[in-house]
């Protein structure tokens, strides 16, 4: 039997007016499914390519059941949860039928798919901040810095959307200084971010004049520390079959930043002293 193109979207419309408080199974048509995509899919986390090319395969052998995973939506009709399967549908141009709850908080957004949990990077793009990832590292680095760098602990979506929130509203600022320093010399650009953001925090003006240098190479003078810096980096890399542990990174900028605020020419000796001692407080 042919399904109606778009008799889905319309069921779905009158539930979203007047929201069930139980799941309904509704088989959903390739139209209505790119018509969601298209129109309440805002916000959430990218695709997943290879989830989407094998559900559409099952799809189009007609092997996807009710497997009761459910699509969700939130009280204003977005869709919170089950972008995958719906783009598999229009892949496949093939319905399927699934289980949909209405009316669910958006703030519960990380306690969602237990088994699939979405990472901190996910949770803020969903809270709509842009380069999410860049902006997770650079939050887990400047928590870091503000209380242990040696801290292995793995930080949950919802700390860590705390952190961009209440705790560092204004670190989005450094995530175009992080990302340029990570085009030019291939540092972590989260890291960076959350160096250059500490450090502007100490003094803004020498950080940008520190930044500048950074980038364009400068040497002579006050700036000879900086190069030393990158020289003794690019070298711990190629040493290490391109690799340099994180907290080995963090010391040598951070030793060269002390340094060059406080005016100090600094040596080579002093930045390969820091490799073998605990990270510097930022001065």
């Amino acid at each position: 039997m042919t399904i109606e193109e778009g008799a889905a979207l319309k069921k779905i419309e009158q539930f979203l007016i007047d929201s069930p408080e139980t799941s309904r199974v509704v088989e959903i048509d390739p139209a209505s499914a790119a018509s969601i995509l298209a129109e309440r899919n805002k916000g959430n986390r990218p695709p997943k390519p290879n989830k989407v090319q094998q559900f559409a395969a099952d799809m189009a052998k007609g092997a996807w059941g009710v497997t009761g995973d459910t699509l969700k939506f939130a009280p204003d009709g977005r869709l919170l949860d089950g972008q995958n399967r719906l783009a598999a549908s229009v892949r496949a141009s093939a319905p399927f039928k699934t289980h949909i709850v209405f009316g669910i908080d958006p703030a519960l957004f990380g306690r969602m798919d237990i088994g699939k949990p979405r990472n901190p990077a996910d949770v803020l793009h969903i809270a709509g901040y842009k380069y999410a990832s860049t902006l997770a590292s650079a939050l887990r680095w400047a928590h870091l810095l503000d209380t242990n760098p040696y801290n292995r602990e793995t930080f949950g979506p919802e700390f860590v959307l705390g952190l961009a929130r209440d705790r560092y509203p204004d670190i989005e600022d450094s995530l175009k200084e992080g990302r340029a320093i990570n085009r030019q010399f291939a540092h972590p650009a989260g890291q960076a971010a959350a160096l250059m953001y500490k450090f502007s925090k100490s003094d803004s003006a020498k950080a940008q004049d520190f930044l500048q240098a950074w980038l364009k190479g400068q040497r002579n003078g006050k700036y000879q520390i900086i190069d030393t810096m990158q020289a003794l980096l690019h070298s711990q890399k190629a040493n290490n079959n391109g690799r340099i542990h994180e907290l080995t990174r963090a010391a040598v900028i951070i030793k060269a930043w002390n340094i060059f605020k406080a005016g100090h020419k600094g040596s080579l000796a002093q930045l390969q002293a820091s490799m073998q001692t605990p990270v510097e407080a930022i001065s």
